[in-house]
């Protein structure tokens, strides 16, 4: 499994590091560290898809796109399901100026959770479906993914206050 993370310029950076990538994936995803295939981070300036999974064959490729700038990012959807996502995660949502700001340890969970949500997509595949992974899960299998990523955050030791409500 690789693991690389895009150049940023130097005002961005990226909540984790691969040594945390590794150790982290590794603790929860023992069994299928030969499924996935790589782990890219990208900045999510130019983009609402924080969290992406490609099946190649009989392996995943996952892409995480989330970096900060000054602890914050953008408000990347007014939708309700995204909205109660981030106020899980992050102690300051400010609609006005459209930005999160994050504490690193809330920025560090969430970008767990991103990644944990995308190897659930690949638990659930493999478990659910002998069909290959085409487009946008479904919205009860995108609801397992959060229920999983939640989940994994609390064996990996990383307690979230506070639920998150189905949509």
């Amino acid at each position: 499994m690789k693991v690389h993370f895009n150049a940023l310029s130097s005002e961005y950076v990226y909540p984790l590091c691969k040594k945390e990538v590794l150790r982290y994936v590794s603790l929860v995803f023992e069994q299928g560290l030969r499924k996935i295939g790589e782990i890219e981070f990208g900045c999510n300036t130019k983009t609402t898809q924080e969290g992406r999974i490609v099946q190649h064959g009989d392996r995943y490729n996952i892409r995480i796109n989330f970096c900060l700038k000054n602890l914050s990012s953008t408000i990347l959807s007014n939708s309700s399901v995204y909205m109660n996502q981030i106020k899980v995660f992050a102690s300051c949502v400010d609609m006005d100026s459209g930005l999160i700001t994050w504490k690193l340890h809330e920025a560090k969970r969430y970008a767990l959770f991103l990644l944990f949500h995308e190897i659930g997509h690949i638990v659930y595949s493999e478990s659910h479906s002998s069909v290959k992974m085409s487009g946008s899960g479904t919205r009860m299998e995108e609801q397992w993914c959060d229920r999983y990523a939640m989940q994994m955050l609390d064996v990996v030791g990383c307690k979230i206050v506070g639920k998150m409500e189905d949509e």
